[in-house]
């Protein structure tokens, strides 16, 4: 008798076999989000760093929006690009309290939608941890299914009767698991990764509003 793995999926029965082609496509899916991602978020924190370095250097917030190659596609950047433009558009004369708070709730919704752009896809991070593991369910209860027809066929318990069946059940466990632990650590951990960058641009937000409400765009705060 054959024991391998391979040799266990090309006997099971079909329904097990649908299942485990099932989770071979949510553990790909997983695998290629989870590359994705890495790269998406290492990219934006090495575009934060550099956008904070210039920031930290600039005088103004005019000499840092004129800093060349800035920054500005994603993250810090781009809340950045965009407070200066709705800035720009404001013909009042200085920034009253009204439209401060204006601008306020606009850069919050900037903010809403950078981090809708970083959270592209975790959801197929958490439909298969959610999902996974029910699937796999479904082939254990199929080949422990297998295994009674089996008993009643052999019409005895035999240890000979009992673990095709046992063996197919536990092979779908398995793939689910494997589907569904990598998609659970990953979402957890790229979901920490956003809200620390969403602390991070809201924290931004507040600062430039107090600095245009103490000093405009031309002056940056003593002690900066």
């Amino acid at each position: 008798m054959r024991t391998g793995v391979l040799d266990l999926i090309l006997a099971a029965g079909w329904p097990t076999k649908m299942v485990l082609v099932v989770l071979i496509g949510f553990s790909v899916a997983t695998w290629a989000v989870i590359f994705q991602k890495w790269r998406s978020m290492r990219r934006v924190q090495a575009d934060n760093n550099d956008f904070i370095q210039a920031y930290n250097q600039a005088p103004s917030l005019l000499a840092l929006a004129q800093t060349p190659g800035l920054p500005t596609s994603q993250g810090l950047g781009f809340l950045f690009r965009d407070a200066m433009e709705k800035t720009a558009r404001h013909t009042g004369e200085g920034y009253t309290s009204e439209w401060l708070q204006g601008l306020e709730r606009r850069l919050k919704g900037t903010i809403r939608e950078d981090l809708f752009t970083q959270e592209r896809y975790l959801a197929v991070l958490a439909t298969t941890g959610n999902v996974a593991p029910f699937i796999g369910l479904f082939g254990t209860v199929w080949g422990i299914i297998t295994a009674f027809q089996e008993i009643a066929q052999a019409g005895s318990a035999s240890i000979s009767a009992v673990a095709p069946g046992v063996a197919e059940a536990l092979v779908a466990t398995a793939a689910g698991l494997f589907a569904a632990i990598p998609a659970v650590v990953a979402y957890n951990y790229y979901l920490s990764r956003i809200n620390s960058q969403s602390a991070q641009m809201e924290s931004f937000s507040s600062e430039f509003i107090d600095i245009l409400h103490d000093n405009g765009i031309h002056n940056q705060p003593q002690g900066k």
